[in-house]
């Protein structure tokens, strides 16, 4: 659509998702890395009493149980339960790899192996509503949750069991569904909404700290020169162990770390600290 070789994204979608998805283009794909680690919220909707090989809808049904009686009070408990630092089973049906292969091309041949949890973060988990058999939900987690997980072991938890009927990514950090494009209608009409909806790489980084090269300075970072505290508008250590190196008109230049320097504990910060480059843009 847009006529470039270069794009990549930050976090695939599962196929019968919806919602967000934070591509980089050009020169963005140099940044895709610097966004997998921010938090993602999805809605939808849970169905229990549904067990199906996939964790979702589009699965083939393993089993079906009754769903009895379910107070909101008691699912909003298991949600609860299943919030913070766990140690999640990814389902079968995943791009993680076991020895070279990834899950999901083992399960379409039927292969079912022993998966090692992972450690994920589930920052909220908040029930909304409960009708019958589905339950609407709202979660906030960080990198590498399965949502589908979290229906599977919700579902353990209340009895029935679950599946995931509906699910939509509403945000990637402060990407939200509201700022993203649809891509539907003309090829024409896709370019032309892409175009204007573009974020500068700058304001895609606004989650980390920066600093504003020195106008003399600019030109030597983008050469691959190794600026000085000297280089950069800087009254205090920033807070962080990258930071993004801005130019004079806004626009970001380069990537940089900030690494320890030894030496005596009595230094100032710029005797201590040192900023290196990691990539220029």
């Amino acid at each position: 659509m847009l006529g470039v070789q270069e794009i990549g994204h930050a976090g695939s979608l599962d196929p019968f998702a919806t919602g967000v998805l934070v591509c980089g283009v050009g020169r963005g794909t140099k940044i895709i890395a610097l966004l997998m680690d921010l938090p993602k919220e999805y809605a939808g909707t849970i169905r229990l009493g549904r067990i199906t090989d996939t964790g979702d809808r589009t699965g083939a049904i393993l089993e079906e149980r009754g769903v009895g009686e379910i107070g909101i009070e008691r699912a909003r408990e298991a949600a609860g339960e299943l919030t913070g630092v766990l140690e999640q089973v990814p389902p079968m049906v995943s791009a993680i790899k076991q020895r070279g292969t990834r899950l999901y091309d083992l399960a379409r041949r039927g292969i079912e192996v022993e998966r090692k949890p992972r450690r994920v973060e589930v920052h909220s988990f908040d029930v909304l509503s409960i009708a019958g058999d589905l339950v609407e939900f709202r979660i906030r987690c960080g990198r590498g949750t399965y949502v589908r997980a979290l229906a599977r072991d919700f579902g353990e938890r209340l009895g029935p069991g679950a599946c995931v009927e509906e699910l939509r990514r509403t945000a990637i950090g402060t990407f939200t569904e509201n700022d993203a494009v649809a891509l539907t209608g003309s090829m024409e009409d896709q370019r032309a909404r892409a175009l204007a909806a573009a974020i500068p790489l700058a304001r895609a980084l606004a989650h980390m700290p920066s600093l504003r090269l020195r106008p003399e300075w600019v030109r030597k970072v983008r050469q691959g020169g190794q600026p000085p505290w000297r280089g950069v508008e800087a009254t205090e250590l920033p807070a962080g162990e990258r930071v993004c190196l801005i130019g004079t008109e806004g626009d970001l230049i380069a990537i940089a770390s900030v690494s320890a320097v030894p030496g005596l504990a009595d230094r100032s910060w710029r005797d201590s600290w040192e900023l290196k480059l990691a990539r220029v843009l």
